[in-house]
């Protein structure tokens, strides 16, 4: 089991995951369908667990420092206030789509919307930056980033049929 995750369905309760650390203890999870998360850690076999409950703020938190992602409150304001209205968005170009079998050159994207196309998922291959004589075809997913007020007028253009 080191170094793998495994993990069950609990019917009724949630999902359980279980990982054992490089000291033999062993890490079990549970995030409950209503948001809440319980930890588990069994520092030895057949020890008693210390446990640990959090909702679900608390728990992206822990994620965020055990994954090396967290940022400090201060940093995350002066992100925020750097990067303000941008969102960054997945749409499917549909059969039906308005943007299907026409260029993001010919469709003008960035200048009627404001919005950059950042990649194309594309069956299994990624198109990163893709240039303006891109042609979007069913199916494709487009990832795209702009500001949030603007994504409207996008799906308008682009993925709504």
């Amino acid at each position: 089991m080191k170094g793998e995750v495994l993990e069950d369905d609990l019917p009724g309760i949630g999902r359980r995951y279980m990982v054992q650390g490089n000291d033999g203890a062993l890490l079990t999870i549970v995030l409950h369908n209503s948001g809440r998360r319980d930890l588990y850690l069994f520092p030895s076999e057949g020890a008693d667990p210390v446990t640990v409950s959090m909702d679900d703020r608390r728990a992206r938190l822990a994620a965020a420092v055990l994954s090396g992602d967290y940022s400090p409150p201060e940093t995350l304001q002066q992100i925020d206030e750097v990067l303000g209205d941008l969102a960054i968005e997945w749409y499917e170009v549909g059969p039906g789509s308005p943007g299907a079998g026409q260029s993001i050159g010919s469709l003008q994207i960035r200048s009627a919307t404001g919005i950059n196309v950042m990649a194309i998922l594309r069956e299994h291959n990624v198109i990163h930056g893709p240039r303006d004589s891109e042609v979007l075809s069913p199916g494709d997913r487009l990832i795209v980033a702009g500001r949030r007020s603007s994504m409207p007028a996008f799906r308008r253009l682009v993925v709504e049929s």
